[in-house]
Formats: structure tokens, sequence, C-alpha cells
């Protein structure tokens, strides 16, 4: 994978998972299973559609890589975001911080993998 295409995967995640998450979604992913799912799937169909323009792939990877984000991005948030809602609740701001870069780190693997794998 080259520099331009990592700066790709890197700037299309910043915008799926942060600046496209509403306050609604950010807030209630750890409590609704509706807010999670409609989160994660905003973030897999942004995701998939921008790198599918940026790193073209076939329709089926491009479905492949759909599914495999929804569903990774879907467990991933699950759990962190249940952890992280429950450190800011206890005012552990080291240590929310420290989880929501480990979030972020599961979802960078999960994307550089999914990419890489697709890749063949």
């Amino acid at each position: 994978m080259t520099a331009t295409e990592i700066l790709y995967v890197l700037a299309v995640h910043w915008l799926a998972d942060f600046v496209l998450q509403s306050d609604a979604m950010a807030k209630g992913k750890s409590t609704s299973y509706r807010w999670l799912t409609i989160h994660v799937a905003t973030y897999a169909a942004v995701v998939s559609l921008l790198l599918a323009v940026l790193l073209p792939r076939s329709p089926w990877a491009l479905l492949i890589f759909a599914v495999g984000t929804f569903a990774a991005h879907w467990l991933t948030d699950y759990v962190t975001s249940r952890i992280n809602a429950e450190l800011w609740r206890r005012g552990s701001t080291h240590w929310f911080f420290v989880s929501v870069g480990f979030d972020q780190l599961l979802h960078y693997a999960q994307l550089f993998f999914l990419l890489e794998w697709l890749r063949g």
C-alpha cells in the first residue's frame, strides 16, 4: 500500500467515524442498538463508497469490504463505546482517551487488513 493510499484510508476513516457521527449517534451508541447500527451503517457506506472511488476494486470486493467493515466496526464499537461511556462517567479522562485511541487502532487495523486481503 502506498503512502497516498494510506492517507486516503486515514482521511476517509476520520470523515466517516468523527465528522459524520452526530451527537445522537455518539451518545446513543453505547446504550442503543439502533444508534449503534445507524452510526456503523453510515460509517460503512461512506468508507466503502469513498474508498471504491479512491482505491478501485471489483464489485464483489466492494461488497465484501462493506460487509466486513460493517461487522468489524459494529463489534468494535459495541464493546468500546460501553467501556468509554463508563470511563467518561467515572471521570477517568486518561483511560477514556487511551480507550478511544485503542478503538481507533482496531478500526485502522480492520480497514488495512481487509484492503490488503482483497488485494490478494
